[in-house]
């Protein structure tokens, strides 16, 4: 039963809120800057008749800008907030032939969400510390990718008919400065892992090929599981679930991986992967029967990365180690995945 009796849905901008206050039947409308003081100033405030804890606060997954005000209302006032992916709410849209093409739109489209499925994406202050993994694994990422800027630079200037050793250093600096930047933040990942969540760290480390990253971007970027029922709607949403074109016995079609979902995700899984083709017997069992098979090595490798996040998953649902003497039964867990 639901523990609310209206919805108020909010688009979040940078700058702006658009508000929509559901009852199931009607929509109230309210367009506010994006701060915790005008949020209560402009909407709170004026629907006076109205017990706010029994409301739930429905907002959409920004990467930032909703942390704010969904920790507030969260942390401090004790009100019901929910925060859903915004994939979710878009093929909410699509199923029900709705266009939100305005804010204001968003915002209605946000609250009649939220009023039907509200209570499976609640919100908790330790969700901060999702987002801290989060912020962590993104900086990382982002160095990485300085770093192959940098090195792309460098290697166009070893190919000049002339020497810049100046520049050819300080390229050289800022990619050392980089690395060591990336070594001080995936030591405070670690840290913070080990700390927070200590059972779920246990849990995921019990699975060779699952490391420091993966753990990471399961905890931080997927809330250990927590808003996923079945291990396939894991990797749908990640976007690692194959699409192999076969024609009778023919095995020669490639995979192709989907594009849904993040790419930083599946770059690590799929770098997982091939440390579990060594490490993990299940997982390097599959790939050498795959590649038996005939299939191609990249289609068997999602299909490890496909396997992995399922045993992830299945670890955290059960609460019990990875044992790979009964791998099949643990995945029990993840039922029809």
């Amino acid at each position: 039963m639901k523990s609310y009796e209206k919805v108020v849905g909010i688009d979040v901008s940078k700058e702006t809120l658009s508000i929509s206050l559901y009852d199931g039947k009607s929509h109230i409308s309210y367009e506010t800057r994006n701060t915790v003081k005008s949020f209560f100033n402009d909407f709170v405030k004026k629907e006076k008749g109205i017990d706010f804890s029994k409301v739930l606060f429905m907002l959409e997954n920004t990467g930032v800008y909703h942390l704010r005000l969904a920790t507030h209302l969260s942390k401090e006032c004790g009100y019901i907030v929910s925060v859903a992916n915004p994939l979710v709410i878009k093929r909410y849209s699509q199923m029900n032939l709705k266009r939100a093409k305005t804010d204001k739109a968003d915002a209605r489209l946000i609250a009649e969400y939220g009023y039907i499925n509200g209570d499976d994406w609640l919100f908790s202050p330790r969700d901060i510390d999702y987002y801290k993994i989060d912020m962590k694994l993104k900086a990382v990422e982002d160095f990485h990718k300085q770093i192959n800027m940098l090195s792309n630079q460098i290697e166009a200037i070893e190919y000049l008919p002339f020497k810049d050793n100046s520049t050819l250093n300080a390229y050289k600096k800022l990619i050392e400065n980089f690395k060591k930047e990336i070594k001080k933040i995936e030591k405070e990942l670690d840290i913070l892992l080990r700390e927070k969540y200590v059972e779920e760290y246990k849990l995921l480390s019990s699975i060779p090929g699952v490391g420091l990253k993966l753990t990471g971007v399961i905890l931080g970027k997927l809330n250990g599981f927590a808003n996923f029922d079945r291990g396939k709607d894991v990797t749908s949403f990640v976007g690692i679930c194959p699409s192999i074109y076969q024609s009778g016995t023919s095995v020669n079609g490639r995979g192709k991986i989907s594009k849904k979902g993040n790419g930083y995700m599946r770059t690590i899984l799929y770098l997982c992967s091939l440390s579990a083709c060594k490490y993990n017997k299940s997982c390097a069992e599959l790939y050498e029967r795959l590649v038996a098979k005939g299939k191609p090595k990249k289609v068997a490798l999602i299909a490890v990365a496909n396997k992995l996040i399922r045993q992830a998953f299945g670890v955290l649902k059960s609460g019990k180690p990875y044992d790979p003497d009964h791998a099949k039964n643990l995945t029990l867990v993840a039922k029809n995945a």
